[in-house]
């Protein structure tokens, strides 16, 4: 609502419009007028005589008024009296100006017809004057900020209103009042100031200035548009002072603006006075009210300086031109409230396939970052898109273990506290690389990209940022995103049309991995320039460096030469001895490091345990010198202090941690662990892996691994045994107090420990053998480890003690003339409750039934050359015990639906490997004679089987068995099926180009 005009007072804020609802105002308005000027008769037009305005605002002509005006002309000269009445014979003159009203407060009378949802206050503050002189005595422009600011804060200090998006309108020096404030609420202490100045969303200037335009001093420009304000004259040493242009900080607001305007990229629009006259001086003024700036948007309005700012009439070319500013910034706020559509929430689903990373628990050493490269040059520049640095990106490198990972984790964290939530959006994505094994990953296709899953996650965080990138995408993912899509829409459509996110700042942090080779990341480096050059993006890409001319527009840091006082610091912290010099050990630590964190850590705490043994000065010296400098000859020094027996359980610890799929659960380590024997460290060839012999229960094999009563002192043995090189981190957003230790993913403390061990390195370190099985170990360790990890899953799922949960035949899903239309969808929500409630209930188990075909497929001789026949016969051993349990718990028996569920082993089923089709067609195979429709069926008839499943009403009765201490409710269920045709016989023979392969056929007649 508005208040009356008479309440409208010359000092303080005073709120003009306010929308009825609360929840709907979306964005703030204040206007702020020149020095001399008023809240309300600055922005008021008043239907006067004036050359500006009189051949527009004389009514018609009558006798009366006739006579009365030319009277009051006659003080004119002649060419004015001949304008006025060249005016009055035009009688269409007042009908094109009928809407234009005596008094015309247009905030408060217009502008709420043009952002209903904006709520609209004016500011003043008073000129103290002794007739038509003001009076020297009292506060210049700037002393005034701090009760801008006081007023801003008490009106927005309630939830919610700090953050909202506010806008300022100033005219003349009132602009200066403006920035001065944006600089002050910079550097305040007090949060509720901070808040204004990052809830700026545009800043409007009527005439305000800017710069030195030539020899024009900055004093004679304000005055005059002081003069122009109050439309006197006084003394320049006065207006001078009161303006506060020999205040420094007239100078300081007007650098810092043009910083703060790139940092924070709010909106700026500056009108210009347009009138006549050939005076140079007035033509320098209009000149300084411009910043000259390529991303000003800069405009002329048919007024003076005074007048410029006060609209007749929605119809004139300012209101117009500002009213279009304003709706397209309410506009913005709409969009950020406004929900994803059905559509565009399924083209989000299919643009979003990654796998997702938590930044808090990524790969990294858990070191403090290093403080001294935010103090560089280069990094300012970037960050606050200052010194022609807007179109680059920052990259990052260094060797590792120097914190390239904590770096850029450590930057995220501190925007996130820094920036308010809507202001800025935070792109982060982790560049994975393909391992060691490049052959587990096909070459792309032609049209893709390697770095296309880092696209998909950039474009997909940017999906809720950027409406035109909703409606591009959701328009053309009808037929599915596949990478081609993706990477013909990323480098043709979305990088060349200028990509804008409805968040002021964008920043796109790349986390690219160690593993990752050269091309890989040169073409990251190729994807995103043009990117960061065709937007306003601030991207930042961390990666060890590459050999080769990176792109023109790059900013390079690399982390090594920041972080040598870092070392010494943590260093110094973490070495205890007692010798005067150790200052001097402290700094060889940090020189031979060569900036890396993790390498002076290690170096400390093998020098640490010399001292805490008794050794002296000269012996760590001389440990210090015989230490490597690259890390991985420091990971082969720590390991070799092992014994013979804590090498094989360290062999064992990083067979999993290593090669499975995903991290695993403590509890899932623990209990493979357990059930890793010895004597199967050496298996070399998969059929061996895959004979499992004759099942054993739980306890037989518990009694051939290492004993523990709680994940604590499991937790101490693996860290006793890896020598610190692994450590358990907490799954989520919840810290290592509130989630249970058993709970928590097992990690290498840096990614260089994985590809330590991928390369064959680590294992050929924990070899047990001469130096020609080491040689080997070198060679193969990676295939005959997932050997040994297959026949662990496969003990495992034909252990006797999971029989009372999954045995018997697979019996079919009742059919749907059994059940209602509500009934069986409830039944199979039932039945997947079921499924989970059993995988997550017994360690282990959930892993086991994912992960069968990933370390199946994992060494590279299966995959090219499946061994089919020893498959087949695996998964029919026993009565088709494995087969059984394994597809119960995964809920599928189909083979095409199988491979399709396992999605750890999707990248090795690729058709270039050729083991999808080939694993296919076994799984169908075994899929038939485990439901007797094979000629080879066992000739004895399988019992019933009993599903922990629950029982569909009026199916039957239940019953409850005991397994392993708990009682579970299994249910029966029976499917009656008519006696068997007779069968043609049938031949079983060898293919003669795939080893075991098995054909299916008819014999001749």
């Amino acid at each position: 609502m508005s208040p009356p005009q008479h309440r409208i007072r010359s000092v303080g804020l005073h709120v003009l419009y306010e929308p009825e609802k609360s929840g709907s105002t979306l964005v703030d308005i204040v206007f702020v007028h020149g020095f001399g000027g008023h809240p309300m008769r600055s922005w008021q037009y008043e239907d006067r005589i004036s050359p500006d305005t009189r051949l527009t605002a004389i009514p018609p002509a009558r006798d009366g008024h006739l006579k009365n005006l030319l009277r009051t002309a006659r003080s004119s000269n002649k060419t004015d009296r001949s304008n006025i009445e060249a005016a009055i014979t035009q009688k269409d003159a007042w009908r094109a100006d009928s809407n234009v009203l005596p008094q015309v407060f247009w905030p408060r009378d217009f502008l709420p017809m043009a952002c209903p949802e904006a709520r609209i206050m004016t500011w003043g503050y008073h000129t103290l004057h002794s007739g038509n002189m003001p009076i020297t005595a009292q506060l210049d422009l700037f002393a005034r900020v701090r009760e801008l600011l006081r007023d801003l804060r008490d009106l927005r200090r309630d939830d919610g209103v700090q953050t909202r998006p506010l806008i300022f309108i100033a005219h003349s020096l009132g602009g200066m009042i403006v920035k001065e404030a944006l600089r002050e609420a910079e550097f305040s202490n007090i949060a509720t100031q901070q808040d204004i100045l990052s809830s700026t969303a545009a800043v409007v200037f009527f005439g305000c200035p800017h710069r030195v335009v030539g020899k024009t001093s900055p004093i004679d420009t304000a005055m005059a548009m002081a003069e122009e304000t109050q439309s006197i004259r006084t003394d320049r040493s006065v207006l001078s002072g009161l303006c506060g242009v020999n205040n420094p900080r007239w100078k300081e607001a007007q650098d810092s603006f043009v910083q703060q305007w790139h940092h924070f990229n709010f909106r700026v629009k500056t009108y210009q006075e347009r009138q006549g006259g050939k005076s140079k001086f007035i033509n320098t003024r209009v000149e300084s009210t411009k910043l000259d700036d390529a991303r000003e948007e800069a405009e002329s309005l048919p007024a003076g300086h005074r007048m410029m700012c006060q609209f007749r009439s929605v119809n004139d070319a300012g209101f117009k031109s500002l009213s279009r500013i304003l709706q397209g910034m309410v506009k913005i706020e709409k969009l950020k409230r406004q929900g994803l559509s059905v559509d565009e929430i399924h083209c989000l689903r299919l643009l979003d396939n990654r796998r997702v990373h938590d930044p808090q628990s990524s790969k990294g050493y858990a070191l403090d970052a290093c403080r001294a490269i935010y103090s560089s040059r280069e990094f300012r520049n970037w960050y606050r898109r200052q010194g022609g640095s807007n179109e680059y990106i920052l990259w990052l490198t260094g060797t590792p273990g120097s914190g390239k990972s904590t770096q850029l984790r450590y930057l995220k964290r501190q925007m996130e506290k820094y920036w308010k939530p809507g202001t800025a959006s935070i792109v982060y994505c982790i560049a994975e690389g393909l391992g060691t094994d490049r052959d587990s990953v096909p070459e792309p296709r032609i049209g893709n990209l390697r770095s296309v899953n880092v696209i998909r996650s950039i474009l997909s965080q940017l999906f809720g940022q950027d409406p035109s990138l909703r409606q591009r995408l959701s328009s053309s993912c009808r037929d599915g995103l596949s990478d081609v899509d993706i990477t013909r829409f990323f480098l043709e459509d979305y990088v060349v049309n200028k990509p804008q996110a409805l968040a002021r700042r964008t920043f796109i942090l790349v986390d690219v991995e160690d593993s990752c080779d050269d091309p890989y990341i040169r073409e990251l480096l190729h994807c995103l320039c043009p990117l960061a050059q065709n937007s306003s993006f601030s991207i930042c890409l961390a990666s060890r460096l590459i050999d080769g001319c990176p792109p023109a527009n790059i900013i390079h840091l690399q982390l090594d030469n920041y972080n040598y006082e870092e070392i010494i610091r943590f260093t110094e912290s973490r070495l205890k001895a007692s010798w005067e010099e150790r200052i001097v050990t402290v700094h060889k630590v940090a020189e031979k490091a060569g900036g890396s964190f993790l390498w002076a850590q290690f170096a400390t705490n093998l020098l640490q345990d010399i001292i805490d043994n008794g050794g002296t000065q000269d012996l760590v010296n001389k440990v210090l010198e015989a230490l490597p400098t690259n890390l991985y000859g420091l990971y082969e020094l720590t390991l070799a202090s092992l014994s013979s027996k804590e090498k094989a359980d360290a062999t064992t610890i990083m067979r999993w941690v290593m090669l499975s799929p995903e991290p695993m659960l403590l509890n899932d380590l623990q209990m493979a662990v357990r059930l890793s024997r010895t004597r199967s460290l050496l298996l070399c060839e998969p059929e061996t892996a895959l004979h499992v012999g004759s099942p054993l229960s739980m306890q037989e094999l518990k009694k051939k691994g290492k004993q523990f009563d709680t994940p604590s002192q499991f937790y101490q043995w693996l860290c006793s045994r890896t020598r610190g090189l692994l450590e358990a981190r907490p799954v989520g957003d919840e810290g290592k107090a509130q989630q249970p230790l058993g709970l928590q993913r097992i990690h290498p403390i840096h990614e260089s420990v994985r590809l330590f061990f991928l390369s064959g390195r680590g294992f050929a370190a924990l070899c047990l053998g001469r130096a020609k099985t080491a040689k080997r170990c070198n060679h193969e360790a990676v295939h005959l480890c997932h050997y040994s990890l297959l026949h662990t899953i496969l003990i495992y799922l034909n252990t006797s003690d999971l029989s009372p949960l999954v045995s018997g035949t697979l019996s079919q899903e009742p059919a749907q003339t059994m059940l209602s239309s509500q009934t069986s969808p409830t039944w199979r929500r039932n039945v997947v409750d079921q499924r989970n409630l059993i995988t997550s209930s017994y360690p282990f188990l959930r892993y086991a039934v994912d992960n069968l075909l990933y370390h199946l497929l994992s060494p590279r001789p299966v995959r090219y050359f499946l061994p089919q026949h020893a498959i087949f016969a695996m998964f029919t051993a026993n009565e088709c015990r494995i087969w059984r349990r394994w597809t119960a718990l995964l809920g599928e028996t189909d083979a095409s639906a199988i491979l399709a569920k396992c999605a750890s082993a999707e990248a090795l089923l690729q058709p270039e490997f050729g083991a999808s089709f080939r694993l296919e067609r076994v799984l169908r195979a075994v899929n038939r004679m485990a439901t007797g429709d094979s000629w080879f069926s066992p000739q004895k008839r399988l019992r019933l089987s009993v599903y922990p499943f629950p029982v569909p009403p009026g199916s039957g009765k239940s019953r409850t068995e005991e397994g392993e201490g708990e009682a579970v409710q299994h249910v029966p269920i029976v499917t009656l099926r008519p006696p068997s045709p007779p069968r043609s016989p049938r031949l079983i023979r060898r293919g003669a180009r795939s080893r075991g392969t098995v054909i299916i056929g008819t014999a001749k007649r």
